[in-house]
């Protein structure tokens, strides 16, 4: 049909977590990953230093399920813990650390590509 153009979205990752798909975005950032998350698995469970200005803030969505956010600032020791079961959009700075606990399976958005993944540091301190 004119005018729709219909895209299929490049598989990156594929393991027993689930799965994340990329697709090109605007010129902010070319790409955008969805991600589809496992009922009990974790995601994130890192935090970006800001060296890399995509990820300052790195900006990321619950589109779909039950998810618990967890997260901490490794600065100030500031600790956050909620249940989201409704989409919802979180921006977050540098040194925060964050980890997504899928309760059913759950799709999330992260508006950054697999590249822009550099600065990033796992695990808990």
């Amino acid at each position: 049909m004119e005018g729709v153009k219909i895209i299929d979205l490049e598989l990156v990752k594929n393991n027993e977590k689930g799965s994340t798909f990329q697709f090109e975005n605007r010129k902010e950032a070319a790409k955008v990953l969805l991600i589809k998350r496992k009922k009990g698995t974790i995601s994130g469970a890192h935090y970006h230093t800001g060296k890399n200005p995509m990820k300052d803030p790195e900006t990321f969505m619950i589109i779909d399920g039950e998810a618990e956010v967890i997260l901490k600032h490794l600065k100030t020791k500031e600790e956050f813990k909620e249940i989201y079961k409704k989409p919802i959009m979180f921006k977050l700075a540098p040194y925060v650390y964050h980890e997504i606990r899928a309760l059913t399976d759950i799709i999330l958005v992260d508006m950054n590509s697999i590249e822009d993944d550099d600065d990033t540091v796992r695990g808990f301190l």
